[in-house]
């Protein structure tokens, strides 16, 4: 039997902000991506949302309910240092540590308890050292597996710092949950679809036979009754290599607009191919994120047949995968593209490597004189004529 604890910091960059500045301290803020008219609220601190402020908000929605809210720009590389640090503070407790994403870590605690005592005790001493070196409050889960625990950590949050869920109770635990506090359960078409079958807790999704789950939800329909369940097998893994680049961009406008929308997949692959390059890694897949305007999201991951970082195989895969995630034709209101599990680069060439552009050499070439260009003049100083609509604002494209 594993102890698997999950730490969770509620509004992570926002709170982060509030421990890094002395002054936010205890006051509602607001970490946004960019300052202009479609700025959307990226986080919000617990003074924030106790106004009525939520991520997804526009920020100038959000300034109407506080006109005292303090707004920062996103600042990817102080959030990365923070969960940098809160790892290693946790890893004087286990090797097996895995950070999930920003303000949330598991660790695999099993066999600890000759060494350092109860399982209990040591999340307590984590909770009181991650509040007394970073000024951070968290929540901790524990339970058998990664899923239960991220569950505990969340549900616990708003009363205590600590929830244990004993081993062999998990359904007992997850039954009663409302359905949104499930992980993978989201406002995208899953949520939709269930609730249209009148589910409105875990132990109700639990009880729908497997079979005509399938019927509804289609291929995710296993994976999200085994979580009702309380089952996951999924191991805590050291990080080898995370997302570690980040490209956003927030409309001026809302669109539906499939070129413009192309454009500014174009030009975040091609900021994030720049960075690659410049690092020296290559890629083999992407995540394409996209908020609607009705805050509604939807991803998409796009896989590589090998490790590159060249814009054009990356956008002649995109383009196989544009229908499935622009599925909706509800206007676009933000779109970001992380690049995930970073490689070194390699200069030996596959013998089995797909062939897609046959002049791949000239355009290895043609972007290596883009980015001298634009890295002392400037990204508009030379662009393709697809992102020639995508209005360029540097405050609007974050950076990890």
């Amino acid at each position: 039997m594993k102890d698997v604890l999950h730490i969770e910091v509620p509004s992570f960059p926002a709170t982060v902000e509030q421990a890094a500045h002395s002054s936010y301290r205890n006051r509602p803020v607001a970490v946004a991506s960019g300052s202009g008219g479609r700025a959307i609220v990226l986080s919000a601190s617990r003074e924030a949302r106790q106004e009525g402020i939520h991520r997804g908000m526009l920020l100038r929605e959000a300034l109407k309910l506080e006109h005292r809210l303090i707004v920062v720009d996103s600042n990817p590389e102080l959030y990365q240092r923070a969960m940098t640090a809160i790892t290693d503070q946790v890893s004087h407790y286990s090797p097996y540590v895995e950070p999930i994403r920003y303000g949330q870590v598991a660790i695999d605690m099993t066999g600890t308890t000759r060494l350092l005592g109860r399982i209990k005790d040591s999340a307590y001493r984590m909770h009181k050292d991650i509040r007394d070196s970073f000024h951070l409050t968290s929540s901790i889960g524990i339970s058998v597996n990664k899923l239960v625990s991220s569950v505990a950590a969340r549900y616990i949050r708003q009363y205590a710092e600590l929830f244990d869920v004993l081993p062999g109770n998990e359904r007992t635990f997850l039954d009663p949950l409302e359905l949104k506090m499930l992980p993978g359960i989201g406002h995208g078409t899953d949520r939709a679809l269930l609730e249209e079958l009148n589910l409105k807790s875990i132990g109700m999704l639990a009880a729908v036979p497997i079979s005509k789950l399938i019927l509804v939800i289609g291929k995710n329909a296993l994976t999200l009754h085994q979580k009702a369940l309380g089952i996951d097998l999924s191991p805590v893994r050291p990080p080898e290599q995370r997302l570690e680049i980040k490209e956003e961009y927030t409309f001026s406008e809302d669109t539906n607009d499939d070129h413009l929308i192309m454009g500014v997949v174009y030009y975040l692959i091609e900021r994030g191919c720049s960075r690659l390059r410049q690092q020296n890694k290559k890629i083999n897949s992407f995540r394409i994120f996209c908020r609607y305007s009705d805050s509604k999201i939807a991803t998409r991951t796009v896989r590589l047949p090998e490790a590159t970082h060249k814009e054009y195989l990356m956008f002649y895969h995109t383009q196989k995968i544009f229908e499935q995630l622009f599925e909706r034709r509800t206007r676009v209101r933000y779109l970001s593209i992380g690049f995930e599990n970073l490689i070194q680069s390699a200069h030996q060439t596959s013998l089995f490597s797909q062939v897609i552009d046959p002049d791949a050499a000239k355009h290895g070439d043609l972007h290596q004189a883009m980015d001298k260009l634009r890295s002392k003049h400037g990204y508009p100083i030379v662009r393709f004529g697809i992102t020639g609509e995508v209005q360029i604002d540097d405050r609007s494209v974050a950076r990890a």
